[in-house]
Formats: structure tokens, sequence, C-alpha cells
């Protein structure tokens, strides 16, 4: 079951208003090996691994923004917002 969202726009969540994270992919490679490609470079960080040197790269669209439980942030923000609409439709002061 899928529940993270992608947004066009850095959506805030539902809850507690923290503004959704850059959806980025990391890529593994050699060092010295430039990125040609048309995605933002948001990290670029270099190792040696088994005596060769590597590279991460982090990379992002420029667009795609992700909220990872849906419109909210944790698990703990849907909570927190389903308990409050319950409370609130019984006509209960949320709290």
């Amino acid at each position: 079951m899928r529940t993270s969202y992608l947004f066009d726009h850095p959506s805030p969540c539902r809850n507690c208003g923290k503004v959704a994270k850059k959806h980025v992919e990391t890529h593994r490679g050699v060092a010295n090996e430039p990125y040609t490609g048309n995605m933002v470079v948001v990290r670029k960080e270099e190792h040696v691994s088994f005596g060769k040197e590597c590279m991460n790269i982090t990379l992002w669209d420029g667009e795609t923004y992700i909220q990872k439980y849906g419109f909210f942030c944790t698990l703990d923000c849907a909570s927190d917002y389903a308990n409050r609409t319950v409370r609130t439709f019984e006509g209960k002061v949320a709290t």
C-alpha cells in the first residue's frame, strides 16, 4: 500500500505545518565522473571503498516534493489530526 504523496510544491503537513521534503534519488558511481544529466545535484559525497575512489550523488528533479504519510509528515501527525477531527464531529472540545 502506497502512503507517500508527491507534490509539485512544498506542501505543508496538514497537522503541524512542516513543509514536504524534496523527492530525491541517490546514485553511486566512480569518483571523477562528472554528472551530465538535467537534474539538480543536492549532495555529492566522495569516499574510498575497497581501494577505489567512489562517489554518491543525490539528485532532485527541481520540481517534486514528498510527504511520507499522505498529507502528513509523520504517523503521529496523521493520528493527531484524525483524533481531533473525530472529537470535533462528536461535538467535544479538541485538546
